[in-house]
């Protein structure tokens, strides 16, 4: 049975194909893709086909001069954080995620900080998952920046929990030593 959950699991994970010209990205970036791709369902991720992981200068000029809509905006596709690709007829769906992007908008030593470094991969990764999630397994009718953002939420808080457990198990503890002593100081204070 075991057997059988880790072959679907790998059947559905993405394959994850670096394509950089004249960009060197942080060592990390790769490691750090995987890791957050353990934590989805892998339901999620079925028909999802690459994630490539790429910089502006690696984009085919077509796609250097197309522009899509982003909350009421147009941008052009080499300026975004990273794009989903659907599927069609002739391929499935694929992510991109613009590295040199993503590594830009980061604060300096963001990447290297054990707790932090999964944020700004997380963000764009999973919205961008949000999106496939919304196109071929569960579309609902709430805009769909409005969606792929409330999956990024769910799939990073799940990311979170799994990972940094302990985080949280601390936070419980803290949260229930709080209640506690203010509940003894109210007691306290009627009492006096």
């Amino acid at each position: 049975m075991a057997e059988n959950d880790n072959f679907q699991s790998a059947a559905s994970m993405p394959k994850i194909v670096e394509d950089y010209r004249d960009y060197i990205p942080p060592r990390c970036v790769r490691m750090l893709v995987e890791d957050l791709l353990k934590t989805v369902p892998p339901s999620y991720l079925m028909g999802l086909q690459t994630i490539i992981l790429t910089n502006q200068a690696a984009q085919p000029r077509n796609k250097k001069q197309q522009k899509v809509w982003s909350r009421n905006r147009k941008i052009r596709l080499v300026d975004a954080l990273g794009y989903y690709s659907p599927a069609t007829r002739s391929a499935r769906a694929t992510i991109h995620l613009n590295i040199d992007n993503i590594v830009k908008h980061t604060h300096p030593g963001e990447l290297g900080t054990p707790v932090l470094r999964y944020d700004p991969l997380a963000r764009v990764l999973y919205h961008e998952i949000g999106h496939h999630i919304h196109a071929e397994h569960n579309p609902t009718y709430q805009g769909k920046e409005n969606v792929a953002e409330d999956w990024s939420k769910r799939l990073s808080q799940s990311f979170y929990r799994t990972r940094y457990w302990y985080f949280y198990l601390l936070a419980d503890s803290v949260r229930f030593l709080t209640k506690l002593s203010r509940s003894i100081g109210r007691r306290i204070r009627s009492v006096t």
